[in-house]
C-alpha cells in the first residue's frame, strides 16, 4: 500500500530549474529525447533560440518523425519560419506548438509548409492568434489530412470563428477546441449560418461567454449532425439554452454533454429528462449548477439515463434527497463514475448510496467537501455489498473521524479499492494506523490522508 505524501515543492522547482535553466548541447538534448523508433520528439518546456529551430529542421533523425512537441519552447514566428521552410516533415501526423509567442504572422508561414500534408493533430492552444490568424489559417492548403484542431486561449472572437468554419479546412475535421477563443454568441450564429461540418464529432466551446441567444441560434441549424461530445464549461447558457438543446435534433447523437458552471436549475434536468432527441447519454457533467432534489430526481426518472456510464452532479445542492433519488433510480444502473461533491448529502445520503441495489457496476465514487459525512456514513459504505466494484472512493473534507477510518480499514466489502482519500477528516495517528496497515484493502495502491 503507497501513502501520498507531501512534496517538497520549492526544492522541486529548484532542481527544475537547475536542470533547464542552461540547455545541453543541442544534438545531445535530441538524442536524448527522442524515442527509441524516432518516431516521436518532445522538447517540452526547454528555452529554444531561434538558431535552436533553424537546426533541428536540419537534423537528419527527424525525417521519420510522426509526433513533435515542441510546447512551451519559446517559438515565435521567427523561429517558426525556418521549421516550416524544412522538407523532414513528411512524415508528420501530429504537431503540438501549445504556450508558446506564436502570433498572427507565425501562421503564414506556417500555412505555407509544403511537408505537413500528412499532419492530422494540429496544437496551437496558448499562444497570440487573433481573427487575422484564423483567416490565413482557413486559406491553408497544406493541411488536407487534419482532423483535430486545438485553438483554445486564443483570441480568434467571431470573425475568425467565421473565417475558420466556412473553409474546407473543416470538412475532415472531427474535433475541435475553441475553449476561452472570444468568440460569444457571434461565433455561434455564424457557425450556424456554416455549411455542415458533417465529420465533427467533438466541440469545446468553453470560456466564451456563450448565452440563451448564440445557443438558439445553433440549436435551429444543421451544422454538425454528427457531433457525439460537446463541451460549455463556464457560459451563460441557462435553462432557456438547455431546453432549446434538448427540442433539437442537431443534438440527437450527443453521447458527452459537460456544462460546468452554466447559471441552470431543476429546469434544465428536467429539459434533459423529457428530451426526445438527446437520448443517448455516456457523460453527463453538470457540476456547479443548481439542480437541486427536485433535478436529481428528473434525472433519475428518465430512460435518457439508461446508458449513462458518468455522471457528475458535484456542487448543486442535492443533499440527502437528491441523493437517495439517484442511488434508487432503475435508469441508473449502468453507472461506473459518480461525483456528488459539495452536496451536503449527509450520512443520510452516504447510507443510501450503501443501500442501492442498482449501482452495481460503479467504480469511482466522489463524496468529498462539505457533505458531512460522519462515522455512520464510512460505516455503510465499508458493509456495503453492494458497492464491491468500488476501485476508487473519495471521502475528504468530510468528518468520518477516527471511527469511520477503522470501518473502512476492516471493510471486507472494499477489497477492490485501489485507490482511497480521506484527507480532511481530522484522524489522528489511531485513524491513520488503521488505514495504512490495513489487511482487508488488499487491493490499495494509492491512499491520501493528509
Amino acid at each position: 500500500m503507497a501513502e501520498a505524501k507531501d512534496i517538497d515543492d520549492s526544492l522541486d522547482f529548484l532542481r527544475y530549474f537547475e536542470k533547464y535553466t542552461e540547455n545541453p548541447d543541442l544534438g545531445t538534448l535530441i538524442q536524448e529525447k527522442l524515442s527509441a523508433d524516432k518516431k516521436s520528439l518532445e522538447l517540452n518546456g526547454f528555452k529554444l533560440k531561434v538558431e535552436d529551430f533553424n537546426a533541428i529542421s536540419g537534423f537528419t533523425p527527424i525525417k521519420n518523425l510522426k509526433h513533435l512537441s515542441l510546447d512551451q519552447t519559446g517559438l515565435n514566428s521567427a523561429g517558426l519560419q525556418p521549421l516550416s521552410a524544412s522538407d523532414s516533415f513528411t512524415n508528420l501526423k501530429t504537431l503540438s506548438l501549445a504556450n508558446n509567442n506564436l502570433d498572427d504572422e507565425a501562421i503564414f508561414f506556417l500555412t505555407k509548409c509544403s511537408s505537413l500534408t500528412q499532419i492530422d493533430s494540429l496544437n496551437l492552444s496558448s499562444n497570440e492568434l487573433g481573427s487575422l490568424g484564423a483567416k490565413v489559417l482557413s486559406l491553408a492548403a497544406g493541411l488536407p489530412s487534419l482532423k483535430r484542431l486545438d485553438l483554445s486561449y486564443n483570441r480568434i472572437e467571431g470573425l475568425g470563428l467565421k473565417s475558420l468554419v466556412d473553409s474546407a479546412l473543416f470538412r475532415q475535421c472531427t474535433e475541435l477546441n475553441l475553449r476561452d477563443t472570444g468568440i460569444g454568441d457571434e461565433g455561434l450564429k455564424f457557425m450556424a449560418k456554416a455549411p455542415p461540418l458533417e465529420s465533427l464529432i467533438t466541440l469545446n466551446l468553453s470560456d466564451n461567454g456563450l448565452t440563451e441567444i448564440g445557443m438558439e441560434a445553433l440549436c435551429h441549424s444543421a451544422v454538425f449532425p454528427n457531433l457525439e461530445t460537446l463541451i460549455l464549461t463556464n457560459n451563460h447558457v441557462g435553462d432557456e439554452g438547455v431546453y432549446a438543446m434538448s427540442e433539437s435534433p442537431l443534438f440527437s447523437n450527443l453521447t458527452k454533454l459537460v456544462m460546468h458552471n452554466n447559471g441552470l436549475t431543476t429546469d434544465s434536468a428536467i429539459s434533459l429528462s423529457k428530451s426526445k432527441t438527446i437520448t443517448k447519454f455516456h457523460t453527463l457533467d453538470l457540476n456547479n449548477n443548481d439542480l437541486r432534489a427536485e433535478g436529481a430526481q428528473a434525472l433519475a426518472d428518465s430512460t435518457n439515463m439508461r446508458a449513462l456510464e458518468n455522471l457528475d452532479l458535484g456542487e448543486n445542492k442535492l443533499g440527502p434527497e437528491g441523493t437517495a433519488a439517484l442511488a434508487n433510480s432503475k435508469n441508473c444502473s449502468s453507472l461506473k463514475f459518480l461525483r456528488l461533491n459539495n452536496n451536503n448529502i449527509s450520512d443520510k445520503g452516504a447510507q443510501a448510496l450503501a443501500s442501492s441495489t442498482t449501482l452495481l457496476k460503479l467504480e469511482t465514487l466522489s463524496i468529498e467537501n462539505e457533505n458531512w459525512i460522519h462515522a455512520a456514513g464510512a460505516k455503510a459504505i465499508s458493509e456495503s455489498k453492494n458497492l464491491s466494484s468500488l476501485k476508487k472512493l473519495v471521502l475528504a473534507l468530510n468528518a468520518i473521524g477516527d471511527e469511520g477510518a477503522m470501518c473502512l480499514a476492516n471493510s471486507q466489502n472494499l477489497s477492490g479499492l485501489q485507490f482511497l482519500n480521506v484527507a480532511g477528516n481530522k484522524l489522528t495517528p489511531r485513524g491513520d494506523d488503521a488505514l495504512q496497515k490495513s489487511t482487508a484493502l488488499t487491493g490499495m495502491k494509492v491512499l491520501e490522508i493528509v
